[in-house]
């Protein structure tokens, strides 16, 4: 996916008739003003550009997180990794701002999006065009590369669809510290905060680069040695930008602490995934999505177990 051809990608079906028309037409349909409609549109082409830039071995791992997010999107006929690339590219751009803190997109109209979006960037990253001069998508390698090795160890898993668990290294690299100051969202700044179980998550864009109390507090605790595992319906609840994912994934593998996500084990030295057909994450009802212990592995269904017990 990293051959490029004197295709222009301005010209390719992806922007005109997907960006530039079917995108366009869908977001100010659901109430999305014209003028934040074509910002939305030029994100999508901006991001789209660099994930097809990427060397495939870098573009499997980097869409491994958000697999197990599709095992329910459209359309089925689509590979996962196909519809895992339209969450990264898509779902994970500024269209994200618009359907965050409720509205005016609603998860039926992301629903559409996403499915429409599916055919015309599998023909982008067939033919990318001219790469983009700048890729914010590169270097996450190099930059995390603990969660790079594990995810990469997870992607290689699913790739074999015979085992569901297999053991991985993390290299060696410095203990990362908690984000400063300049990076963290204030109570006041997110527009909505609502009590979730003993604490508070905020609700906020989950594509915002900042770090808000909710993940700054579980993070602290995981500096204190306080917790050894984190339960998530998905990687996304961390964070739906890339860059800020795996900054939070390095850090908790970094202090040993395991991952577990509806379908997925993420631990500093085992990585696991849930047997086919994976199992859709819902966010609100994590310990039954989560609890449903069909297709783990032994180490991951231990780690199930273990946290039913604290639930």
């Amino acid at each position: 996916m990293a051959t490029t051809t004197a295709t222009n990608v301005h010209d390719s079906t992806f922007v005109r008739e997907f960006c530039h028309g079917v995108l366009l037409d869908l977001l100010i349909g659901a109430g999305v003003s014209s003028d934040d409609a074509r910002s939305v549109a030029v994100d999508v082409i901006r991001r789209a550009r660099m994930l097809a830039a990427l060397p495939i071995d870098y573009f499997d791992v980097l869409v491994t997180p958000s697999i197990e997010e599709v095992s329910q999107h459209r359309p089925r006929s689509a590979p996962a990794w196909l519809r895992a690339a339209v969450v990264v590219a898509v779902r994970n751009s500024h269209l994200e701002d618009f359907h965050a803190l409720g509205g005016p997109l609603r998860a039926a109209d992301i629903a559409a999006i996403t499915e429409a979006a599916a055919d015309p960037l599998a023909q982008l990253l067939k033919d990318p065009g001219t790469p983009i001069a700048k890729n914010i998508l590169t270097g996450l390698d190099t930059a995390y590369p603990r969660a790079w090795a594990c995810l990469a160890a997870l992607s290689h898993l699913m790739a074999s669809e015979k085992d569901t668990e297999r053991a991985c290294n993390m290299p060696e690299a410095p203990v990362p510290g908690l984000p400063g100051n300049d990076e963290r969202m204030h109570a006041d700044q997110a527009t909505g905060i609502r009590p979730v179980g003993g604490g508070q998550s905020v609700i906020a864009s989950a594509v915002d680069p900042r770090f808000d109390q909710a993940l700054l507090a579980m993070m602290q605790r995981v500096e204190e040695g306080n917790v050894n595992v984190i339960p998530l319906s998905a990687l996304s609840r961390l964070s739906r930008n890339s860059t800020k994912q795996l900054r939070v994934l390095e850090f908790l593998l970094a202090h040993g602490v395991t991952v577990l996500t509806t379908n997925y084990l993420l631990s500093p030295d085992r990585v696991g995934v849930r047997a086919r057909p994976l199992v859709k994450p819902d966010s609100y009802n994590l310990r039954r999505t989560m609890g449903q212990q069909r297709g783990l592995g032994p180490a991951h269904a231990d780690w199930v177990k273990a946290l039913r017990q604290q639930w």
